[in-house]
């Protein structure tokens, strides 16, 4: 059987890169509004939870780089989403907090539950849990193989 995407492999690499690729493209339609990125509203996600993070402790978060996590913070420092100052007990660590205008973001707290209310449309609760439970349970699987 042929998909839109070229011949049926039965292959969970490609259709999660797949499912990403639309959802990331969803998302991003979803922000443009907001001028937002989707790795900027991770950002501000974490700290609207949690207040000021280090750089470090929101790429843990994120699942990114340093580097990559420092080039965000740039892009959102220059637009004035966020503060970067140095930690005063470490002075090697960074310290990422919000500005008003990024705080004014909060109204997309909730995001994360709108994409996942289309991408879960027409799924049972029990599906919905079981999706969930499916991909952790990959990602643990490729984790333990990586050691």
């Amino acid at each position: 059987m042929a998909t839109k995407n070229g011949p049926s492999l039965r292959s969970i690499g490609r259709q999660l890169n797949f499912a990403t690729g639309r959802m990331n493209a969803l998302c991003q339609r979803l922000l443009e509004p907001h001028e937002l990125s989707l790795p900027q509203w991770v950002v501000l996600s974490c700290l609207w939870r949690e207040g000021d993070l280090t750089v470090g402790a929101l790429a843990e978060r994120v699942g990114t780089g340093l580097p990559a996590m420092s080039r965000i913070v740039d892009r959102m420092v220059a637009r004035d989403l966020v503060t970067r100052h140095r930690d005063a007990t470490d002075r090697r660590a960074t310290i990422v907090g919000l500005t008003e205008k990024g705080r004014a973001l909060d109204h997309l707290r909730d995001f994360h539950e709108r994409v996942n209310a289309v991408l879960l449309d027409g799924l049972s609760e029990r599906e919905r849990a079981a999706a969930f439970d499916l991909l952790t349970r990959m990602q643990d699987n490729a984790e333990r193989a990586l050691r």
